[in-house]
This record gives structure tokens, C-alpha cells and sequence, in this order.
């Protein structure tokens, strides 16, 4: 789990570090200069950058990639659980949950590779937000002698559409409340 814990912390660290950048990140060889994040990730009138943090960081890689790295295990699954239902809400948390529900106590995952390309938009009251990601993910059973694992989820630039809602937390200091972006639905 401390594997896990200092990975998310420099996965998260590359990511505001993109986030902030002015130019591309990742960039590919050749003419394509796509990025990690998309030019709508640069946005912070409309909350496109806080949306597109949300996503990577608090609901990917410290809610998703723990749950499936522990969620089924009896001393740290529960924990594991809670934040994913901090962070998934309704038919994306029933997809997740449903899709780990066969896997084994122990399993390895692998640091997901997900870009946020295209638009990001927000609505007009700022409680819902739409971003379009391209995914790769690998988990896999844990390795038996030198066999790797069977593969339990495999993506490999998988797009997906992802709807976020905008909750208020219970975090509240003289009538304002912070909030947070949260993944409704996974398509």
C-alpha cells in the first residue's frame, strides 16, 4: 500500500506540474503535439481545471487505482471502498464496484495512462461538467512464480465520456461550502 501511496503522490505531483505547463506534455514524435491534458484542461473561469484535476488525480488515481488494488481485501477494501463511493457516484460506482466483484484478494495494477482530449465543458450553473479521456489501464491477477497474472481489465486508448456532477463537501466556513467534481457515468 505504501507502493501504491508514494506512486499517487508523484503521479499526482506530474500532473499539476502538466496541468501548469504553458506548452504540451508527452508530446509524441512527429507532427502531433498532443498533450496529457487538453487546451480545455487550461481553463480556470469555468472550472474546466479543477474538473480535469478531479478526474485525474482524487477520482483515478486516489480513489479508482486503490480500490482495485485493494478493494476486495478484508483490512484495507473497506477503506478502499469509501473513497471510491467519495468519488463515484451512481452508474459509475455500480460499474466499478460490479466489475471487481470476481477478482481475486490480490491483484496488480498498473499506473493508468489517461489523456483528457477535446473540449472540456461545464454548464452554464456550474454543476456539471462533460471531458472526454482516451484510457489505458492493465490489472491483472497477482503473478504466480514467473507466469504474470491472468488479465482481469485491459484498455488500451480506450475513449470514454465522462460526466462529473459538482457536489458541495462538508467542508463550510461562514455560509460557503467547498466543493468537489464527482464521476456520475462512464461511457
Amino acid at each position: 500500500m505504501t507502493r501504491l501511496v508514494h506512486l499517487a503522490v508523484l503521479m499526482a505531483a506530474c500532473l499539476i506540474a502538466a496541468a501548469c505547463a504553458s506548452g504540451p506534455v508527452l508530446s509524441v514524435p512527429g507532427p502531433d503535439t498532443s498533450s496529457l491534458l487538453s487546451r480545455g484542461c487550461e481553463h480556470f473561469s469555468r472550472h474546466q481545471y479543477e474538473v480535469c484535476y478531479a478526474y485525474l488525480v482524487n477520482d483515478s488515481l486516489l480513489a479508482r487505482v486503490p480500490y482495485y488494488e485493494v478493494g476486495r481485501q478484508p483490512v484495507l477494501g473497506p477503506a478502499a471502498l469509501t473513497r471510491l463511493k467519495s468519488r463515484y457516484y451512481g452508474a459509475a460506482r455500480r460499474l466499478i464496484i460490479d466489475q471487481t466483484n470476481s477478482w481475486p484478494r490480490h491483484v496488480d495494477v498498473s499506473v493508468p495512462s489517461i489523456r483528457i482530449v477535446g473540449p472540456v465543458t461545464v454548464s452554464a450553473n456550474l454543476a456539471t461538467a462533460t471531458i472526454h479521456t482516451i484510457e489505458t489501464w492493465l490489472v491483472r491477477a497477482e503473478p504466480h512464480g514467473n507466469q504474470p497474472g491472468r488479465v482481469l481489465f485491459a484498455e488500451t486508448n480506450a475513449r470514454h465520456t465522462i460526466s462529473l456532477d459538482r457536489t458541495p463537501t462538508i467542508l463550510c466556513l461562514a455560509g460557503h461550502c467547498l466543493h468537489k467534481w464527482v464521476v456520475v457515468q462512464i461511457r
